[in-house]
């Protein structure tokens, strides 16, 4: 927030909920907030008002849009060739990604997702060893065990 010199006092209230941005783990946003966005350049553009909802992630990505913000501005994305295609008042503007700055979010993005799923799956093994003491003792031998019960 303090990169888009966006104070936490401007930020509306948000009941959006992410899902899948890591494996088995959500995250709640901070708020939302409504930003005039420019599309195309000098001779061809589009201003839009578009609601971004603020999340605490570390995250290579600034910005991620959603289907209710491709519909709104009749967007088609072209994911393979990193193009979003929308009307525009002289036609068609054609907003072109970068695939050096793409393949580094990518890369960074496993990295984030993967570093997030190990201190999960950590939260959880600490868990099991501190209620590991709760657990009755039982014998390592066999014969023991049998007389102590089993299913």
């Amino acid at each position: 927030m303090e990169k888009l010199c966006i104070k936490e006092k401007q930020l509306q209230p948000s009941r959006s909920v992410f899902h899948g941005i890591v494996h088995g783990l959500s995250c709640s946003p901070i708020g939302k907030i409504k930003i005039d966005v420019l599309f195309g350049d000098k001779d061809q553009f589009r201003c839009e008002a578009i609601w971004f909802e603020v999340v605490d992630l570390e995250s290579p990505y600034h910005a991620l849009v959603g289907r209710p913000t491709l519909a709104k501005i009749m967007d088609v994305p072209y994911y393979a060739y990193l193009k979003m295609k929308m009307p525009g008042t002289k036609g068609i503007i054609t907003v072109s990604g970068d695939y050096k700055n793409s393949a580094t979010c990518a890369a960074a993005s496993s990295r984030l997702a993967e570093s997030l799923v190990i201190a999960a799956e950590r939260k959880l093994l600490d868990r099991v060893v501190a209620m590991a003491p709760k657990q009755p003792n039982l014998s390592p031998d066999p014969k023991e065990s049998e007389t102590q019960g089993s299913f």
